[in-house]
């Protein structure tokens, strides 16, 4: 009987140790759903064209429109208009109608402009920031038109919102949002401060996006 009684326990633990092996020691459990996009493209309705003080032939301001670059990322072409403005020693130059902006989509939109590195990579404020370079000679201020037909010059009217600006190599952006209605238009104006200690022609380079928010 004892060794009966001693078989049966330890067959009883083989099982229940046969039986541990054979039990995962997890299970998953897998919800699955399914979607789908459908994806259109169509004619941009968020663009700009010069304004009037590019038109007007003085060649102190160009704009291009249809200049691209590539996201490295990417196999496509992004639009990247691109401005040419000039200053002066001791001036300030006030391009009040620098480019227009067009609203042709079905609503609304809401513009700020954000200062940063452009899709390809380039970067905001070039060349950086330090000793003997534009940005200690230039202070440069972007301004929208809050309506169509604005009064009076940018900096002193309230017709005109500053958006950015570029003081001593020290960025500010995202500064106001101008509402820009289904089928209008609004000026960006240049305001352009330069040193009267200027001797030499120096370039710099700003990038930055105009980002129209739709509701």
């Amino acid at each position: 009987m004892i060794s009966s009684w001693t078989m049966t326990r330890r067959w009883a633990g083989i099982l229940i140790a046969m039986m541990m092996i054979a039990t995962p020691a997890s299970a998953a459990v897998i919800t699955q759903n399914f979607m789908r996009a459908d994806v259109s493209v169509d004619a941009a309705c968020f663009t700009k064209i010069a304004g009037s003080d590019v038109t007007s032939g003085s060649g102190f301001i160009t704009f291009n429109g249809g200049a691209t670059i590539t996201d490295p990322t990417g196999t496509v072409d992004l639009i990247q208009e691109t401005m040419s403005v000039q200053g002066f020693a001791g001036d300030r130059l006030i391009y009040s109608d620098a480019v227009q902006f067009n609203n042709n989509c079905p609503d609304d939109i809401a513009v700020t402009f954000v200062s940063e590195n452009d899709p390809s990579g380039a970067i905001a404020v070039d060349p950086a920031f330090g000793p003997g370079v534009i940005w200690t000679d230039i202070d440069i201020s972007l301004y929208m038109a809050t309506v169509a037909v604005p009064s009076g010059i940018p900096g002193s009217s309230s017709d005109w919102q500053i958006m950015m600006r570029v003081s001593g190599g020290t960025v500010t952006d995202q500064i106001s949002t101008v509402n820009i209605p289904d089928g209008s238009s609004r000026a960006m104006a240049v305001v352009v401060d330069t040193d009267d200690g200027v001797t030499t022609t120096a370039t710099g380079t700003l990038r930055w996006t105009a980002q129209a928010t739709h509701p």
